[in-house]
């Protein structure tokens, strides 16, 4: 992921974002909810048999991430998304859904206790990723904010708290799973993005914003709110 002041809509290569996480959607649903007599045979082998209260909740978990990142990519994002990003993007999201909700649908165990707080962190990660992203949105437009530096809202508590809201997000799909071998899945968020995303971020930022940069990352936590 390169970050650079190419402000352009990118409007195909977001495009095929958002067809491949549909296409995705419609294939998990499909194997999930349709009777598998009717399946066509290439797709019976792949057919999701499990708990159906817990298919429902990890379907809506998928379309609620689609429609977030609907927004996030065509209203929030301004910056130019080249093909290869998308392309790995794309190929990364689509494979960490499908295989959430193909092990998630197949566990046959009833929703429950685990299943409640599971949601809940769904939740409160969505919400921390988008409202941070839309609190940011809606200063940035103003003329007086041109060429200034957020940090206000939820990034008062992180540099970066949207990347962290998606971590928290997907920690919470895995546990849905009830199969805790694919927390690896947020886990490798958190490192690539700690290791690889944020680095080459802030120094983006600290080229851009120079001392209004430096002076926030002086006193704000980078990942975790209170932690690290």
């Amino acid at each position: 992921m390169l970050f650079k002041d190419e402000h352009e809509h990118s409007l195909l290569p977001k495009c095929f974002l958002m067809a491949a996480i549909i296409i995705t959607s419609l294939i998990a649903g499909t194997l999930m909810f349709m009777d598998e007599s009717s399946l066509p045979y290439w797709l019976k082998p792949y057919a999701i048999n499990g708990n159906f209260a817990r298919q429902v909740l990890l379907m809506f978990c998928m379309l609620f991430y689609g429609s977030r990142l609907f927004i996030t990519v065509f209203v929030y994002l301004k910056r130019k998304m080249a093909w290869s990003e998308i392309l790995l993007v794309s190929g990364l999201m689509c494979f960490v859904i499908f295989v959430l909700v193909k092990v998630g649908g197949n566990s046959d165990q009833p929703v429950g206790v685990l299943d409640y707080f599971s949601t809940l962190l769904y939740l409160v990660g969505s919400w921390m990723n988008t409202y941070s992203e839309y609190t940011r949105y809606i200063w940035k437009k103003q003329d007086k904010n041109k060429g200034r530096l957020y940090t206000k809202g939820l990034f008062k508590y992180s540099m970066h708290i949207n990347y962290f809201g998606d971590v928290v997000l997907f920690t919470g799909f895995a546990l849905i799973t009830h199969r805790l071998s694919l927390l690896f899945i947020p886990s490798i968020m958190a490192l690539n993005f700690i290791f690889i995303i944020i680095p080459r971020l802030d120094d983006y930022l600290a080229k851009k914003y120079s001392e209004e940069f430096k002076e926030y990352a002086g006193r704000t936590k980078k990942f975790i709110p209170g932690i690290y």
